[in-house]
């Protein structure tokens, strides 16, 4: 359902919301894990921060579905970031005496981010044409490539420690720029449900949306499969690999985000580039291609060797993620979005929460590298499952 609203203005806007509001998040979960693992020096401490922002969108899914359903995404832009804003000060100013803050903080931007990531899929059907989506997602979300980068890079060049003081300035102010930009995008009027269904009611109906729409089965497992084990690898190599595995500096740590979202960029560009001039491309030939390249970086080696195979590694996840989330888009009805976008990031969520746990612990046992291989059988493994199944259906 498009707006009066040029298409220009309208991804402009969202970009900045994008930008600002994942470059907050990005940080945070980036510096929260690495000041624990800096003060306790336990790498599953470190990592439980990483994964406390996926704890309330799982327990939660069916209040999330319910307030995208309810509320306008313009709101619900507007009021996440303003409400992270105000965690992010509690957080950073109490974390010097608290560390255990460090998880209370994740939990609570994670829940606000993941209300935004619905929010934003929500925003992009509403605003745009089914014959703009495909493009229109890869362009917009762009940003939070640029976003993970910008983070990285802020915690790079930060001579020293980046401290709690630091962490705050910067997020304070992208959540209020974030806030002010999902302000400015227009009222949308959209179809909601006339009541709010119980549980078990938005169960059977999500249930029977999969159902009775192939299409939309086959691409919303695909993408929960897919993103939970090659995005959780991510979480759990992006602390590990720099700091654990190669036994670098902070700062590397903030290059290798900034690697990521370059290599995260450059795939989002080039996948926008193949849409418009019409080309698909094979998803599970692209995976196999990028759990190549994370296996090579997990080894470690040099830092070329290795930031290099982490670039292609990403560059080829995107091409799968962003060839995925555009087709389980498309294949939702408008009216049934907000549900849909709901329970894949609650699927994704938990999916990665057992991967960065039993990564973790593969890392701990057997190295970084064998913990990529184990994590690549994995997904190919489910994915054969998920077919035989699925086809069965």
């Amino acid at each position: 359902m498009q707006t009066s609203c040029s298409l220009r203005k309208l991804t402009v806007l969202i970009w900045v919301v994008n930008l600002c509001a994942i470059c907050a998040s990005t940080l945070s979960y980036i510096f929260l894990s690495y000041y624990i693992y800096k003060e306790t020096s336990s790498l599953i401490y470190s990592q439980v921060v990483l994964f406390s922002p996926m704890i309330l969108p799982i327990v939660f899914v069916g209040q999330i579905y319910r307030l995208s359903d309810r509320v306008s995404p313009r709101k619900i832009l507007c009021l996440t970031n303003l409400l992270a804003l105000w965690v992010a000060v509690c957080v950073y100013l109490l974390l010097p005496h608290f560390a255990f803050v460090a998880v209370v903080g994740g939990i609570a931007i994670g829940a606000l981010d993941a209300l935004q990531r619905v929010g934003r899929i929500v925003a992009i059907k509403c605003y745009f044409n089914s014959v703009n989506i495909e493009s229109t997602l890869a362009l917009t979300l762009t940003a939070q490539f640029i976003a993970g980068g910008i983070a990285g890079a802020a915690m790079a060049m930060v001579k020293g420690d980046m401290m709690p003081w630091h962490a705050l300035l910067i997020t304070a102010v992208l959540f209020s720029i974030a806030a002010f930009a999902a302000y400015l995008l227009p009222r949308v009027k959209r179809p909601v449900a006339t009541s709010v269904p119980q549980l078990a009611a938005l169960v059977k109906t999500f249930t029977d949306l999969l159902k009775t729409n192939l299409q939309l089965r086959r691409s919303f497992w695909q993408f929960v499969i897919f993103v939970s084990i090659y995005q959780g690898f991510f979480n759990v190599s992006r602390i590990i690999l720099p700091a654990h595995v190669m036994g670098l500096s902070e700062g590397y740590v903030g290059l290798l985000q900034a690697v990521n979202s370059v290599a995260a960029l450059v795939g989002a560009v080039f996948y926008y580039t193949l849409s418009m001039r019409g080309y698909i491309l094979a998803p599970v030939y692209m995976a196999v291609v990028s759990a190549f390249f994370m296996i090579i970086a997990a080894h470690g080696g040099g830092l070329i060797s290795s930031y290099g195979a982490y670039f292609l590694y990403i560059f080829f996840f995107e091409l799968v993620f962003f060839k995925l989330q555009s087709d389980v888009v498309l294949s939702t009805p408008v009216n049934a979005m907000p549900l849909i976008a709901s329970v894949q990031y609650a699927g994704v969520y938990a999916g990665m929460i057992v991967t960065i746990f039993l990564g973790s612990l593969l890392v701990e046992y057997v190295g970084l590298l064998w913990a990529g291989v184990v994590f690549f059988v994995c997904y190919l493994l489910l994915l054969s499952a998920f077919r035989t199944t699925g086809q069965a259906a």
